[in-house]
């Protein structure tokens, strides 16, 4: 969730014009080189504001990498993730669209940091003669910023009590991990903010509700529910502990089953292995391959189903087999754990 804001706020930036644009200067040349641009400036200081230096060809490409700056500071992941994926998969969610409840947490998240950076205004600009290098200074005033923060942290802590509530008033153990998992996506939103407000130089903000509490009560109702993990074919070591491990990440505990066992989640994969060709006689290739299904047991049907698949070369043919076996693991469980994570925000 975080990263997804994060890259969203990075595009979004630039297009952030100066609040108060009356603070903005047009480019001086020439003059010696503003204390600003080395980051720090004795009118605009880091005691009250986050200070952001971009510099470019033009005064605007130097304003938007300044505005940029100041993003920057609240995350060192506000990037874009271009590496390319070779690996086929597929993930089906009964074939209908829903929308994900972390979607909605982001976007209140989103919303509290759009607003926050609203508040940059590029404050300083200068050309330096020399190099026909334009520089700007981008100032965030911390008090505005924080205002923002308070405001939509204060509106996830009435989600946090309203399924803390619906978790404590429940009996049934798949209705109460339903509610675990919502309030445990709003709880990591409002982590996101107090990172941002510490960023700002604020402290913890008081909570309507017990947030170590909340988190506990949240993990235990995970837990109570009972998961099967049903592995079968080539790779099917690997696979168990890979699915155990994206089981894991969504806050359940998974058991070893076999076919045809009974549990409130089942998660059941085929794997397969095979030695490919390659272009070079030197390296022996492997592929595997595995088909993962998660089902609600008490209902005996399948929420989810995707493939994955991993090539691996080696000079080795054990060691490529290892590889794509590790790959493949890898893979499942990154699958396992977002299926799993939409499959209870959607209910």
């Amino acid at each position: 969730m975080r990263n997804t804001l994060l890259v969203a706020l990075a595009a979004a930036v630039p297009l952030l014009t100066a609040c108060g644009g009356g603070a903005a200067r047009k480019s001086s040349s020439g003059g010696s080189r503003p204390n600003w641009v080395e980051g720090e400036s004795p009118r605009w200081t880091r005691a009250q504001n986050v200070l952001g230096v971009g510099s470019g060809d033009d005064e605007e490409s130097a304003a938007d990498r300044a505005r940029g700056e100041i993003s920057r500071v609240f995350s060192s992941a506000v990037t874009v993730d271009t590496t390319v994926d070779e690996t086929e998969t597929s993930l089906s969610q009964g074939g209908a669209a829903s929308t994900s409840f972390s979607q909605v947490v982001a976007q209140k998240v989103q919303t509290a940091s759009k607003k926050m950076l609203e508040g940059v205004e590029v404050v300083e600009r200068w050309k330096d003669a020399s190099t026909n290098r334009h520089y700007a200074l981008a100032v965030l005033n911390k008090g505005k910023a924080m205002v923002a923060v308070a405001e939509r942290t204060a509106a996830l802590d009435a989600d946090a009590s309203l399924w803390k509530a619906r978790l404590e008033g429940s009996v049934d153990r798949f209705e109460r991990a339903k509610a675990g998992a919502k309030l445990a996506a709003v709880l990591k939103g409002r982590l996101d903010l107090e990172n941002d407000r510490r960023v700002l130089g604020g402290g913890a903000l008081a909570s309507t509700v017990d947030v170590s509490a909340a988190r506990a009560a949240a993990a235990l109702a995970l837990q109570a529910l009972d998961v099967v993990v049903i592995a079968t074919g080539e790779h099917s070591e690997g696979l168990e502990t890979g699915l155990v491990s994206g089981l894991a990440a969504s806050g359940l505990t998974a058991k070893r089953g076999n076919p045809g066992d009974a549990g409130d989640l089942i998660v059941e994969s085929r794997s397969g292995a095979q030695t490919v060709e390659g272009g070079d006689a030197r390296w022996k290739w492997s592929r595997g391959s595995a088909t993962v299904t998660l089902k609600d047991g008490r209902a005996d049907k399948a929420f989810a189903r995707f493939e994955v698949t991993e090539r691996q070369a080696s000079a080795d043919a054990g060691e490529a087999r290892r590889r794509a076996a590790a790959g493949l693991a890898k893979k499942a469980a990154e699958q396992t754990a977002s299926a799993i994570t939409a499959f209870f925000e959607n209910q």
